[in-house]
């Protein structure tokens, strides 16, 4: 189960973290879109850091730093962006993206599991 958890650990953190990039870099051209009317560029800039500072919380705190809280919050706190992203869609662009709320449940899995084992 512990390499299960790392794998999906590390898929979601690069899933996650090249989102937050993107998220930072390209607010402008996203101003384009039907997402400029959602939230002000400010608030995508926080996200997207947000975002990214989750996904390093995935990963790092089981490397060396043992720090035995962060990924379970670092998971919540992702799956509850994805979450958020997906309702900004769904209330701006149309239908929902269901591609959304699988990671974000594969997130409270690995919140649920870690937070247990600790």
């Amino acid at each position: 189960m512990n390499i299960l958890l790392w794998v999906l650990q590390i898929l979601l953190a690069f899933y996650n973290a090249v989102g937050g990039i993107y998220m930072i870099g390209h607010y402008k051209i996203l101003a384009y879109l039907w997402i400029v009317n959602a939230l002000p560029a400010p608030a995508w800039v926080a996200l997207g850091v947000l975002q990214v500072l989750f996904a390093l919380g995935l990963v790092l705190p089981g490397s060396r730093l043992k720090l035995p809280k962060f990924t379970p919050i670092s998971a919540v706190g992702l799956a509850i962006i994805s979450l958020l992203g997906s309702m900004l869609y769904d209330a701006y662009a149309g239908s929902g993206m269901i591609w959304v709320v699988v990671p974000a449940a594969l997130l409270t899995f690995v919140a649920y599991e870690r937070g247990r084992s600790k």
